[in-house]
C-alpha cells in the first residue's frame, strides 16, 4: 500500500502528471493482477493501462470487465503476442492456460518436482502471430511508457528485447518474473535477464520468492532451512535518477517524480521518500516539485514519528527551508521552523475550503453493490481533501457520511482511530467531537474527547448530539434494542443516526471473531429487525432502503478475513422524529 501518494493526490501533485503502465501477460487470475485495485487507481483520471496477451478469450473477459466497471482511467487489453521479432511463432498450449509459453514446457525435468508437471503439460500448440512492443508504440503513436510489468513464461528477455526504444526512451521501472531453471526448454534465466537490464541502467531492486521453490518428488523428507530448490521469483528493477554521473534524458524533474510515485505504489517507501527530499531540495523553488508538507503529512501517520517529535527527524530540519510556515503538523514544534512564506499549507487550508466536484447527494440506505463504488468515494475523498481509509474499502462509508455531515456536536460510536472522526476536524465540522470505544485510539486527535466505554451505555448527557455515527460495529454482539435506545436518549430533536455493517443474504455464519468480538453479518431479516428497534424509539428512515444487491464485494483476495466468505456493506442513516 503507497505511503505517500494519498497526499501527493490531495495536493494536486498527481493532476500533472500522466502515468501509463504496460501489462505483458494481462490474463487477469487473481485479484493482484487487478492494477486499478493495487494503487493505481490514484493516478486516474491522468492513468492509462495496456494489457497485451495472446489469449484472445481473456483479453475479450478484461475489456468486459473493465466497461462493466465504467473506471475513470483508460484501460484496454489487446490481444497480441509480444516478442522481439515480428512474424510467427509456435505457442504451446499447456494444462494449465497460464503457463502457456512460446518455449516448449520442459516436461521431462519438471516432472522431478512436485506440483509442476500439471500445470506445464503440453495440451496442444498452434501459430501466433508475434509483434514487438517498440512496433506497437509506433503504429499507435504511443511514445512514452512508466511501468512494465512481464510474465510471459520464460519470455520475459525476448519482450525486453524487442522493447528496447521506449525502454531507453522512457520506462522508469520493470517488474518481470524470473526463472531459475529450466522449467521451460532452452528459455533465458535469470542471470540474462539482469544483465540486460543493468545495460539498460536498472538497478535490481528486489526478488520476492514467494511459492516460487520446489522440491523434489521422489524424496519422502524435506529441510527445515532449505525449503527447495530455487526455480522462479518476481524481480523488481527501478532506475536511480539521482546518480550525479547519470547522462540521460530522463534525469528531470517529472521523471523523478514519476519514479518516486511508482517506488511508492509497489511498496519502497524509502526510495519513494529518497526522491521526494532530493526533488524538493534540488527544484523545490518550483510549487510543482516543492514537496516538503506532503512528506511532513505522510510522515505524521506514523505515531512513533509523532511521538519522538516530528520537528527532531534529520529530515525535517534538511527540508526546513521548504516547509510552509503554517504547517499544522508542525505548529506545536519546540524547534522553530522557518518556512516558505510563500506557501500556504495544504493541510491548514483544508479546514476553510468548499467541497470541490461535489456529486450530487447520494442516497444512503442501501447496499455496496460493485467494487467501481468504491473507487469513486476514494476519489472524492482525495479531491476534496480528507483522509482515506487504511482499509480503502471503508472509503464508501466515509465518503458518504462525511459528504451528509452537518454542524453539531458529533459522536462516533466504535471511534477507535476514527476516520469519521479525522475527517469531521478536516471538513471543520463545528461543534464538539466525541468517540467512545472500548480500546483507545493509537493516533488521538486533539480535537476530540474520548472515552473508553460501552456504546450502549455511555453515561453522556440526554439530547447531546446533533449526529451520531456508528460504522462496522453493531455485527459485533451489539443489541439493537439497547443501541436504539442510547442513541435515541442521546440525539437531539431531528438529530441523525448513520449506521454501516458487513452484510449478506442469505445469511452468513463464520465462526471466528473480530476485534475479540464474535462477527455477525446481518442479513435482511437483522437488517428489518434494527429499523423496527430503531422505529420504535423514534428513529425513523430518511428514505425507503433500496434493497437490491449486486455484487459480493468484500471476498478473499479483497478485504475479507474468512477465506471462503464473501460480503458486502450496508448503511442506514436515521433521523429522530
Amino acid at each position: 500500500m503507497s505511503f505517500f501518494l494519498s497526499s501527493l493526490k490531495q495536493s494536486g501533485h498527481l493532476d500533472k502528471i500522466h502515468m501509463t503502465i504496460c501489462i505483458v501477460g494481462s490474463r487477469k487470475i487473481v485479484n493482484e493482477d487487478d492494477y486499478g485495485s493495487k494503487g493505481w487507481h490514484l493516478f486516474a483520471p491522468n492513468l492509462t493501462i495496456l494489457g497485451f496477451d495472446a489469449d484472445e478469450e481473456a483479453c475479450n473477459l478484461a475489456n468486459a470487465e473493465i466497461k462493466a466497471r465504467q473506471v475513470n482511467w483508460a484501460e484496454s487489453h489487446i490481444p497480441l503476442a509480444l516478442w522481439n521479432t515480428i512474424g510467427k511463432q509456435t505457442l504451446y498450449v499447456t494444462k494449465y492456460p497460464g503457463c502457456s509459453s512460446l518455449y516448449p514446457p520442459n516436461e521431462s525435468y519438471m516432472e522431478r518436482f512436485n506440483g509442476y508437471i500439471d500445470l506445464i503439460q503440453l495440451n496442444r500448440t498452434i501459430e501466433v502471430e508475434t509483434t514487438t512492443l517498440d512496433s506497437f508504440c509506433q503504429s499507435q503513436n504511443i511514445k512514452e511508457i512508466d511501468f512494465i510489468h512481464l510474465d510471459v513464461q520464460g519470455g520475459e528477455l525476448s519482450v525486453l528485447e524487442g522493447a528496447s526504444e521506449i525502454l531507453d526512451r522512457s520506462i522508469l521501472a520493470v517488474y518481470s518474473e524470473v526463472e531459475f531453471t529450466d522449467i521451460y526448454v532452452n528459455q533465458p534465466l535469470f542471470g540474462d535477464i539482469d544483465i540486460f537490464l543493468r545495460n539498460k541502467n536498472f538497478t535490481l531492486f528486489d526478488l520476492i520468492v514467494s511459492t516460487g521453490r520446489a522440491f523434489r518428488k521422489t524424496s519422502p523428507i524435506t529441510s527445515r532451512t532449505r525449503r527447495g530448490s530455487l526455480v522462479w521469483a518476481d524481480a523488481f528493477y527501478l532506475r536511480d535518477l539521482m546518480r550525479p554521473n547519470l547522462n540521460t534524458h530522463l534525469q528531470t524533474p517529472e521523471r523523478i517524480l514519476k519514479l518516486a510515485c511508482i517506488a511508492d505504489v509497489m511498496d519502497y517507501t524509502d526510495y519513494a521518500l529518497e526522491l521526494l527530499e532530493y526533488l524538493t531540495l534540488n527544484y523545490g523553488n518550483d510549487p510543482n516539485y516543492n514537496l516538503a508538507d506532503n512528506i511532513i503529512e505522510s510522515l505524521a501517520q506514523i505515531p512513533e514519528l509523532v511521538n519522538q517529535g516530528l520537528e527532531n527527524l534529520p529530515i525535517v530540519n534538511r527540508l526546513r527551508d521548504y516547509i510552509s510556515s503554517n504547517n499544522v503538523y508542525l505548529r506545536d514544534a519546540k524547534t522553530q521552523i522557518k518556512g516558505n512564506k510563500n506557501r500556504i499549507s495544504r493541510a491548514a487550508n483544508l479546514t476553510n475550503k468548499s467541497e470541490r466536484d461535489a456529486p450530487p447527494k447520494p442516497s444512503v440506505c442501501k447496499f455496496l453493490k460493485f467494487r467501481d463504488e468504491i473507487y469513486k468515494c476514494t476519489d472524492y475523498l482525495h479531491r476534496n481533501g480528507y483522509a482515506s481509509h487504511n482499509l480503502v474499502c471503508k472509503d464508501w462509508d466515509i465518503a458518504h457520511i462525511i459528504f451528509d455531515l452537518s454542524d453539531g456536536n458529533l459522536l462516533d460510536m466504535g471511534s477507535s482511530d476514527s476516520y469519521i472522526l479525522k475527517n469531521a476536524v478536516l471538513k471543520n465540522v463545528q461543534g464538539e467531537k466525541y468517540g467512545i470505544d472500548l480500546q483507545p485510539p493509537d493516533v488521538p486527535l486533539q480535537e476530540v474527547k474520548y472515552m473508553i466505554g460501552d456504546l450502549m451505555d455511555t453515561k453522556l448527557p440526554d439530547r447531546y448530539f446533533t449526529n451520531i455515527t456508528c460504522l462496522s460495529v453493531i455485527e459485533h454482539e451489539v443489541d439493537f434494542k439497547k443501541f436504539a435506545t442510547e442513541v435515541s436518549r442521546l440525539l437531539i430533536e431531528n438529530g441523525k443516526l448513520y449506521v454501516t455493517f458487513d452484510y449478506w443474504t442469505p445469511k452468513l455464519k463464520p465462526d471466528f471473531k473480530l476485534y475479540d468480538k464474535l462477527w455477525n453479518p446481518l442479513d435482511e431479516n437483522d437488517t428489518k429487525n434494527l429499523i423496527e428497534e430503531c422505529k420504535s424509539c423514534g428513529l425513523n428512515l430518511v428514505e425507503p432502503v433500496d434493497w437490491s444487491l449486486g455484487d459480493a464485494v468484500i471476498k478473499p483476495g479483497y478485504f475479507s478475513p474468512g477465506a471462503n466468505i464473501s460480503y458486502t456493506f450496508g448503511m442506514l442513516v436515521f433521523q429522530k422524529n
